[in-house]
């Protein structure tokens, strides 16, 4: 072979190698297909960037901390990281050229060129732009979940905030009714109608009623703290509502959802996928392993007036192994994802009816206070004011009707909260993103105090004078 012939042929391989390493175009359609993902489970993620300002829904909660938190952007960062993989997976390596030059005794010298590329580069690059094909679906699946248990993780500081609000209310009612009781102790006590024990009880119930309206107070605080860390809103001109939602009306099947979940949760779909990619990464591995360091190329050899030209193939022998613990790793890998799916398969339907469960005691309850305990207590109270102003009972025997009242809405309300927080809990085993709508709200502006004006303290005196004659 002379020069030229030689010339053209390391052109055509060069020319062939840039062929075949030309990089794809990375992927951009991830983003759309998480948000489409958590669309199906319940949650618009395709947000924009409008104001958010003034008293915020559970909604509206969410969607700030989807377009503001930076851990949000922290996700779509990680996805494009997986789309550069799979721009990396298309490229080869680049060939390698090599120079040799010995000086010959007697004057002469030997001059060598080589150009040499990866075979196992070319022929495993099907292969590995598979796997990274792969890698960008449970991108895209781990950028859903993530959403999905940010969102989740909102919603619950959301009603945890608008529960400490609620409960808060509650308090300072009940805080205001035993500070009342204990002024009119006073008086009574300064004016001899009351025994120093009764004095005594009255004082530390008040007294209890304060610390437990501090104690309200800091819990509220720790809320919208734990709220404000989750929204990470660029402004704090925003607020909660100060009433939880009621129930949803709605009753769900546990049967219908028990099939569901099997069918398309997302833990499930992410195994699918994970068995999917280790099915090409064995394929991969058994043929690199075969492949690895295995080169052709061309090689120009000039000796004084001599040239000569030849072509370079290099590979492996298999003679002390043939990849049998790489088959064996990827069985036992295999073996792995078959036992969590099972696993998965029998705990998410005794975790899911168990919730369900729970869930329905706490509707329950909250049925029992609405329909009968609240009900009859706000009789009861009304019925002790009416004693009272016909001075048939003791101004204290209504205050303590009144705080049997203010206790159990403390109770209804932590029970509301407790029965969202469920919710939550439950959407994220059902693999759902967005618990669902209540079914209007619970209201406590009608539960004060009773006549407590100043205006009405001296007629209570009296009243509680004569009620101790009687």
């Amino acid at each position: 072979m002379n020069y030229p012939n030689c010339a053209r042929r390391i052109g055509l391989a060069l020319t062939l190698g840039l062929l075949a390493a030309c990089a794809s175009q990375p992927p951009d359609h991830g983003a759309e297909q998480a948000q489409a993902t958590l669309l199906a489970r319940g949650l618009d993620a395709n947000l924009t960037q409008d104001p958010l300002t003034g008293e915020l829904s559970r909604q509206q909660a969410v969607r700030a901390a989807l377009l503001y938190h930076p851990a949000v952007r922290a996700e779509y960062a990680r996805l494009n990281i997986a789309a550069a993989d799979v721009v990396r997976a298309s490229e080869l390596l680049n060939p390698r050229l090599s120079v040799n030059w010995l000086d010959v005794s007697g004057g002469s010298n030997e001059l060598t060129f080589g150009l040499a590329q990866s075979l196992a580069a070319v022929m495993l690059r099907p292969a590995r732009q598979r796997i990274a094909a792969a890698d960008y679906e449970l991108a895209v699946l781990d950028l859903a979940d993530t959403l999905q248990e940010f969102a989740l993780a909102t919603e619950s500081a959301w009603y945890a905030a608008v529960a400490a609000e609620q409960s808060l209310q509650v308090q300072i009612r009940a805080s205001d009714t035993a500070l009342w009781a204990d002024e009119l102790g006073s008086r009574f006590a300064a004016a001899g109608n009351m025994a120093p024990l009764q004095r005594a009880e009255l004082a530390r119930s008040a007294a209890e009623a304060q610390l437990a309206r501090l104690d309200a107070q800091r819990k509220r605080d720790l809320a919208r703290a734990r709220l404000i860390e989750q929204l990470a809103l660029p402004h704090e001109n925003w607020s909660v509502p100060t009433a939880l939602p009621l129930p949803a009306a709605e009753t769900r099947d546990q049967d219908q959802l028990v099939a569901q979940i099997l069918d398309r949760h997302p833990q499930l779909q992410k195994l699918a996928a994970e068995r999917r990619r280790l099915l090409s990464v064995t394929d991969s591995a058994i043929k690199e392993s075969w492949l690895d360091e295995t080169e052709v190329g061309l090689e120009h050899e000039r000796s004084g007036d001599e040239r000569a030209n030849g072509a370079e193939f290099a590979l492996r022998l298999p003679l002390w192994h043939r990849n049998a613990g790489t088959r064996l790793a990827m069985t036992a890998e295999l073996e792995l994802l078959d036992a969590r799916e099972a696993a998965l398969r029998y705990q998410l339907p005794q975790r899911l009816r168990q919730q369900l469960t729970e869930l329905s005691l706490l509707r329950e309850a909250i049925e029992v206070r609405e329909r009968s305990l609240l009900p009859a207590l706000a009789a009861e109270v009304q019925a002790r004011q009416e004693r009272v102003n016909f001075m048939l009972d003791g101004v204290f025997n209504l205050l303590a009707s009144k705080q049997s009242e203010l206790k159990a809405w403390g109770d209804h309300v932590a029970t509301l909260a407790e029965y969202w927080q469920q919710e939550v809990e439950l959407a994220s085993t059902a693999g759902q993103a967005a618990t669902p709508a209540g079914a209007g709200q619970l209201d406590v502006s009608a539960v004060a105090p009773p006549e407590s004006s100043e205006q009405k303290t001296e007629a209570q005196d009296n009243h509680q004078h004569h009620g101790r004659h009687h």
